[in-house]
């Protein structure tokens, strides 16, 4: 006998009316922007790209020249 852990909810009826009234991803991510751990996290990886173009801008002349 296979016993099927999901069998209470696999047929239930879905109520479809839940997703039209949905949040915008953008409008949760303001409700939870004050909450964000990492603050400075965004400049940080600004910083970070700006020294691996620059990085690879040098290796790039290297070959060119």
């Amino acid at each position: 006998m296979e016993i099927n852990l999901y069998d209470d909810i696999i047929n239930t009826e879905w109520n479809e009316s839940s997703l039209k009234n949905r949040m915008s991803v953008n409008q949760r991510a303001k409700i939870f922007l004050p909450f964000a751990a990492l603050t400075g996290y965004e400049d940080e990886l600004d910083k970070t790209l700006a020294k691996e173009i620059e990085n690879m801008k040098q290796r790039t002349r290297k070959y060119e020249e």
